[in-house]
């Protein structure tokens, strides 16, 4: 019998399927040569032998450089680097370098991968697998959630049905992440990051998000190129928001086009409500001009605009005036037209000479008591005046509907109110303003700038108070919550309060003074003290108030200040006072 002379060198750098290849077309040739060999041996044994034999018999010499078991059923199995490759689960499999596949069905392969999870793959390098049924490829790729898919450089898809590609994108649970360094991860259904990092510094934004209502947001431009005039550039079915820093989300506001400075200083340059209503912040200018056309006109309106007496409009727009109840110019003399008016003496008209004296012997119905030298006098009683008693109480007695109370209600006299208060001299309506202004706010509570100092004594159940005030909202500080003027009620034990308040927002027209009132009964026999009339903030922003006046009853009046600080009218009264007493005689009443 010829020697058998074949060898095998297996070329580990090829792919799989070169190398499995390469070991069928071995085995086929050295199977067809045993068999030729045993023919010389045994003609009956090389005709039973149908070559699965010789193929197992060769598949266990050249083992060791195809693949290793790593367990004793034989259902595990590892290539490559047999020292640090491992596959430690039923039918895990962990080729390359250094890849570990610890889960059933699991596949790890290329450079320190990890396939740690029920039917998962893991492959490039430094990519782990950890969810159930997750691949994670590339480099340095996670693929942790259920059913999740994370390739390119640094993903993760840690969601369920989640897949993350690019660089460093992140996907949550359902959500597809694309670009790089994407911000928002959950509650969408595509989003296409296009932040940047380098090392451990990163900043994460989104160029495009659409969520599962199908909402799509672009951080950039939209353009839409028609194919022809036939066809839209862009529909858009539901409300639009273009420039920055707009008012309001709300989709009763169809269209709106912000011109805001920043996020706490939010304007609209124009809006479109649902209603048809357009606002423009600025001026309208139309280059064609404007094509507007009145309402029909009535009887007594021209274009929808009221009109004079004497003036008439037909249903057919022709207007008529009726001059009859006037001067006609027929009427009028023609010297009162001329532009020179003739000039009379006062002889010539019967009027006395200017600054003409008389004698008073020429006076005939002069009474003749006041013709002598000395005059009577009168007590106040005898002549009817009011008395400097009388004077006195009505002052102590000044107790009407719509007196102010509370003290220094505009900052005027720059007393009573808290080192938070802000007072603008000149600011107000009519003087001074108060103000109170906050930034930075990070969580705490109220701001406040009050007074304590009023003159409110009653706090008997059904008793009335209104409180009216006029308040601007500031634009150089933007309100991000709600601002208020209030009247802080309590009880004795401070454990009850009601705020009688005048709410403004930062949907609140800005930089103008706007009137408010409201009023309030009180309807709990606790309340007993008014803690304080305050300027409050809830977060961050600015706004003023002037004329404030809190007052009994349920009628907000005309502002005044407190009767405490109106000084000029006490001492007008005690001027009267003091020169009735001089007036007056020995014993008189007074």
């Amino acid at each position: 019998m010829d020697n058998l002379n074949i060898s095998f060198a297996p070329d580990k750098s090829a792919e799989d399927k070169g190398r499995i290849n390469a070991v069928e077309d071995y085995l086929s040739l050295l199977t067809e040569r045993i068999k030729f060999c045993l023919n010389g041996i045994d003609e009956n044994i090389a005709q039973k032998s149908d070559g699965e034999e010789e193929k197992q018999l060769i598949y266990s010499t050249i083992a060791d450089e195809v693949g290793q078991f790593t367990n004793t059923d034989k259902n595990c199995e590892v290539f490559n680097d047999y020292e640090n490759n491992v596959a430690s689960a039923y039918y895990s499999h962990a080729e390359g370098y250094k890849t570990t596949a610890n889960a059933p069905y699991s596949h790890a392969e290329g450079s320190n991968t990890v396939a740690s999870d029920l039917s998962c793959h893991a492959e490039g390098s430094g990519t782990t697998a950890s969810g159930n049924c997750s691949h994670a490829e590339n480099t340095g790729c996670i693929a942790s959630g259920s059913n999740s898919h994370a390739e390119g450089y640094h993903t993760i898809a840690r969601g369920e049905h989640s897949h993350a590609s690019g660089a460093h994108t992140i996907a949550g649970m359902e959500v597809f992440a694309l670009g790089r360094y994407n911000k928002k991860a959950e509650d969408v259904a595509l989003v296409v990051g296009n932040g940047w990092g380098s090392g451990s510094n990163e900043w994460r934004s989104d160029a495009l998000t659409l969520d599962y209502s199908g909402n799509l947001k672009l951080a950039g431009n939209l353009t839409a190129n028609s194919p022809g005039w036939d066809y839209l550039g862009a529909e858009i079915h539901g409300a639009a928001r273009f420039g920055n820093n707009w008012t309001s989300d709300s989709t009763s506001i169809l269209l709106a086009v912000g011109n805001g400075a920043d996020s706490k200083n939010l304007r609209d340059a124009l809006t479109l409500d649902s209603d048809g209503n357009l606002h423009i912040s600025g001026k309208f200018t139309a280059d064609g001009g404007v094509s507007y056309v009145l309402p029909s006109a009535t009887a007594d309106t021209l274009g929808g605009v009221m009109i004079g007496d004497n003036i008439n409009v037909s249903d057919s727009g022709t207007i008529s005036v009726n001059l009859s109840a006037y001067l006609k110019n027929s009427d009028i003399a023609d010297w009162a037209k001329a532009e020179s008016k003739p000039a009379y003496t006062a002889e010539e008209v019967g009027a006395a000479e200017k600054n003409h004296a008389h004698n008073m012997s020429d006076i005939t119905d002069m009474p003749e008591w006041t013709k002598t030298e000395n005059k009577p006098v009168y007590t106040a009683s005898e002549v009817g005046a009011a008395t400097a008693a009388d004077i006195t109480a009505a002052v102590n007695a000044i107790e009407i509907g719509g007196r102010n109370l509370l003290y220094d209600s505009t900052g005027n006299i720059k007393d009573g109110w808290s080192s938070n208060t802000v007072v603008n001299v000149g600011g107000g309506i009519s003087g001074n303003s108060l103000a109170v202004s906050r930034t930075g706010y990070s969580g705490n509570a109220r701001y406040f700038g009050l007074s304590k100092r009023h003159f409110l004594t009653d706090f008997n159940v059904g008793t009335s108070y209104t409180l009216s005030a006029w308040i601007k909202v500031r634009s150089d500080v933007g309100l991000d919550a709600s601002g208020y003027v209030m009247a802080r009620f309590r009880s004795a034990d401070d454990k009850k309060l009601y705020a009688l308040s005048l709410t403004v927002s930062s949907q609140t027209e800005k930089d103008k003074w706007l009137y408010y009132e409201k009023t309030w009964t009180i309807n709990d026999s606790d309340i007993a003290k008014l803690e304080c009339v305050a300027l409050a903030l809830d977060k961050n922003g600015m706004i003023e108030a002037c004329n404030i006046k809190l007052e009994k009853g349920t009628k907000a009046t005309d502002w005044s200040p407190a009767v405490e600080e109106d000084t000029e009218r006490i001492a007008s009264l005690e001027a009267r006072v003091t020169a009735l007493e001089a007036m007056a005689v020995s014993g008189g009443e007074v």
